[in-house]
């Protein structure tokens, strides 16, 4: 009985230590998310605390909405995440200045455009993409979209000082003057309608828990989140006449459909 026992103990004190190992080696090195835990990319860079730039640029990734969709450096910058090699790991990686990289500025809708089609696809058709293509002088994703989409310029005074950079005086959009203080208010008009079709979710969820059923407000609302998207599309073809004006359309029919649904709620 003693023996089976000290057998027992042996063998829950070998599962034991198993597992235990076992979980060891599942953590990720420097505590990256799991789904990078084979990609040597992050767990390499994750680690590196000098220099400065390469260290901040691994932080501007790690908090950016790609970190958070499992993209990893790769994607956008090349290079080969599975290997323990430093030259093969930084193979094909040009700095975004020369012509053939992934991140030059005339390159960046196709890279870009792997995820992001439809609006990488809008840019293409606009002036801006014609101009940046033959002259290598224009705005490309990254002048909106910083170079991980970790911040977008969405403010409307920030907006106007952006697009101000060409479209001044003796700039080389000085043809069309009028663009910045355009360009500021559309993003406003998006603002807005993006707060009211969020304002009109959070009441159709409220009603839903008070056991309120909707389903004609519901699909109303949407719709017009369909067409505030697409808005958005025309918004990257730098069509600012039609974007703010479907925008303007869905802020309006949106607030109807808000007010009704609040007239629904009960007190």
């Amino acid at each position: 009985m003693r023996i089976v026992k000290i057998l027992t103990v042996t063998v829950f004190g070998i599962l034991s230590l198993t597992m235990l190992i076992a979980a060891v080696q599942k953590k990720t090195p420097h505590g990256v998310p799991n789904v990078f835990r084979n990609n040597n990319c992050v767990t390499c860079h994750a680690g590196l605390k000098e220099p400065v730039g390469t260290s901040a640029h691994f932080y501007e990734w790690r908090n950016s909405r790609h970190a958070n969709q499992a993209v990893g450096c790769e994607k956008c910058h090349g290079g080969n995440p599975n290997t323990d090699s430093y030259k093969l790991a930084h193979e094909g990686l040009l700095s975004p200045t020369f012509a053939q990289s992934t991140l030059h500025p005339k390159n960046l809708a196709q890279t870009c455009g792997t995820c992001h089609q439809e609006i990488a696809y809008a840019f293409t058709k606009s002036r801006h993409s014609q101009v940046l293509q033959e002259s290598g002088n224009g705005p490309s994703c990254t002048n909106c979209h910083r170079h991980m989409a970790s911040s977008v310029t969405n403010w409307p005074p920030d907006t106007s000082m952006l697009c101000a950079q060409c479209h001044k005086p003796n700039g080389s959009g000085a043809q069309f003057l009028n663009v910045p203080t355009q360009a500021g208010e559309t993003i406003a008009a998006f603002t807005r309608s993006d707060g009211v079709l969020e304002w009109a979710r959070y009441l159709l969820a409220e009603c839903k828990k008070q056991k309120v059923r909707l389903p004609v407000e519901t699909e109303k609302i949407r719709q017009l989140e369909i067409v505030n998207k697409q808005a958005k599309v025309q918004w990257h073809e730098f069509n600012l006449t039609a974007s703010r004006r479907t925008v303007d359309d869905v802020f309006l029919r949106a607030t109807e459909v808000k007010d009704r649904i609040w007239k629904k709620l009960p007190e």
